[in-house]
């Protein structure tokens, strides 16, 4: 569950804001917009725990205000590291769909856990993510592509045959 809104280019003390705001639960998933490569970020007060997701498109992602809890009373007490932050390690190739961090308050962001999310296509200057939220794909849950799972569902069988099931899903 998520939820995110047009805020690219609302004022904010440091100028103007680059991106948009996913509000979401504490250490919800974050995901790979497209196929890339990972590289960490960990030096920003204003920013917090961050990473960069390198696309193969060219175009730069920036994930901003990734967890730094250990508990769900915003403590601090976290760092910038695997398995707090991060869900994949620093020059990691990654997947679209992938899970690679946990959504969090780090940085300035005290307040509503969510993600600001930045998109540099080329490399270049930022655009307004949300053209590129409303056209993302919506998963069940997060995993790279070809692994393993099981799902229970409940529900009814709508259609079936040619390797597709169609369910409505109680």
């Amino acid at each position: 569950r998520a939820r995110y809104f047009d805020d690219f280019g609302d004022s904010r003390p440091n100028g103007g804001h680059e991106g948009n705001d996913i509000l979401g639960d504490w250490r919800a998933p974050v995901v790979a917009a497209e196929d890339g490569r990972i590289e960490y970020w960990t030096t920003s007060s204003r920013a917090g725990c961050m990473l960069y997701l390198r696309g193969a498109s060219g175009t730069t992602y920036l994930y901003i205000h990734l967890n730094n809890d250990l508990t769900r009373k915003r403590d601090n007490r976290g760092r910038c590291e695997l398995g707090t932050a991060y869900a994949v390690k620093d020059g990691a190739g990654v997947l679209a769909g992938e899970q690679i961090a946990y959504n969090g308050d780090s940085g300035d962001a005290e307040g509503p856990y969510h993600l600001h999310f930045a998109v540099h296509p080329g490399g270049g200057g930022a655009v307004s993510p949300f053209a590129y939220l409303n056209a993302a794909s919506r998963h069940l849950f997060p995993s790279r592509p070809g692994s393993r799972f099981s799902l229970g569902l409940r529900g009814v069988v709508v259609a079936a045959g040619n390797g597709r099931l169609e369910l409505k899903v109680d």
